[in-house]
């Protein structure tokens, strides 16, 4: 075999290997969740948020408004901030970088901001510097979602370990 055609079957077996190894990671990381806290009623109807933190990285939840009725909305800001001194960085196992979801009362998964969607598939490398941050804004339109207490929970998909949650209501 000549290196021409060597140089190729390698270059042809690292990609393969590649695609497998970011195909696995992400589908690893999309079935897995932490179970979420149980919904409490909002204490205020304007807004809910959530900050946890860990080794110098904040990540933030917040959701307004946290109570509305029937096919309302909920407007969802994640914030992960580089609280250390140094640049952070952290891989991401596809093209989605963060994830939002929603369980109910009893902790079944009521929402996911991805479902339906699709993410290139290849591990994405994200670094904030220090003091920045990478802020996400979605939305979750209630129809069709009965009536009740939730949990939301957002994250980044390389943090999934630092994941804030919060109580929402959707009231008759």
């Amino acid at each position: 075999m000549s290196s021409f055609s060597l140089s190729r079957v390698r270059s042809a077996a690292l990609s393969t290997c590649a695609c497998a190894l970011a195909l696995a990671l992400a589908l690893g990381c999309a079935g897995c969740s932490t179970a979420p806290p149980e919904p409490k009623k909002p204490t205020n109807a304007r807004a809910a948020t959530t900050v946890v933190k860990s080794g110098g990285i904040s990540v933030s939840l917040r959701c307004d408004p946290s109570v509305t009725r029937p096919g309302g909305s909920f407007s969802l800001t994640l914030v992960v901030r580089n609280l250390s001194g140094r640049p952070f960085s952290w891989t991401s196992p596809s093209g989605q970088t963060y994830e939002f979801l929603a369980f109910d009362k009893g902790g079944s998964e009521a929402w996911r901001w991805s479902r339906g969607m699709a993410f290139i598939q290849i591990v994405t490398q994200v670094t904030i510097a220090p003091s920045e941050s990478k802020v996400y804004k979605v939305a979750w339109n209630t129809a069709g979602t009965a009536a009740g207490l939730y949990t939301i929970q957002g994250y980044f998909l390389g943090l999934a370990s630092l994941r804030p949650s919060v109580s929402v209501e959707i009231t008759p």
